[in-house]
């Protein structure tokens, strides 16, 4: 009995449990190849660290969603199908009529409105409200954020990199540049960096000798896990 049914449930519920099971399969897939990605792209080693651990992850993951789809295969497919519940018999139930109740009709007094005479109301005053202009905050995030150099801001010298990078189960931090709008590689400004800063110096950009163009910054703030949230990017300006 219980048997049958758990199988009629299966097979009720099988193509949302498939398409939840494929679509944890297909996530699972994109952070094996961002993990990968990462590891081949990092020169650091504890990053790679952190890649290896991701990429372990999200294997046994992978794992364990092709197992739960494989035993949603042989549970629909191979156990003896669900057979159908029992219907209840109905039962005949005694049919008892009784008369109807006859209600009285009730007579509604009808009264004849006097005339009145309106009274004039006062129009309150109508005032303009003060619409207040809130600037947009420099950053999606506070806590991962670049506030010089600003975006677009022309540069010409050496640059110090001020901002804030603390979030929480905070381990280090980087800053980097990329050259373009959409810079295919990115390049580490100094070592990461493990001690937070609030509203402080984040790098030194020695830019002497870089080529006139646009550019851009970008700060990755990483937790104790190995996660971070979106890096913070700039755009700037080199012209020297």
């Amino acid at each position: 009995m219980i048997l049958a049914r758990l199988l009629s449930y299966l097979n009720s519920y099988a193509v949302w449990l498939y398409a939840a099971g494929i679509g944890a399969a297909l996530l699972i897939l994109y952070e094996l190849r961002q993990a990968r990605k990462s590891r081949a792209e990092t020169i650091f080693t504890l990053e790679q660290e952190f890649a290896v651990t991701r990429e372990k992850r999200a294997r046994n993951a992978l794992i364990l969603v092709l197992v739960f789809l494989a035993a949603l295969v042989i549970l629909q497919f191979a156990v003896i199908p669900a057979q159908p519940l029992p219907t209840p018999e109905p039962t005949a139930t005694r049919l008892i009529l009784e008369p109807p109740t006859v209600v009285p009709p009730t007579v509604t007094p009808t009264s004849t409105p006097v005339p009145t005479r309106p009274r004039p109301t006062a129009v309150p005053p109508t005032s303009t409200p003060t619409v207040t202009r809130v600037p947009p905050p420099p950053c999606p995030r506070p806590d991962i954020c670049i506030t010089f150099p600003r975006d677009g801001q022309v540069l010409a010298n050496e640059v110090t990199i001020q901002g804030t990078a603390n979030i929480a189960s905070f381990q280090f931090y980087k800053v980097e540049y990329g050259l373009g709008e959409e810079p295919q590689a990115w390049h580490s400004i100094g070592d990461i960096r493990r001690t937070p800063v609030v509203g402080g110096t984040l790098a030194v950009w020695y830019i002497a000798g870089f080529p006139n163009g646009i550019y851009r910054l970008r700060l990755t703030v990483v937790d104790i896990s190995g996660n971070f949230p979106p890096p913070h990017e700039v755009r700037v300006i080199i012209q020297q």
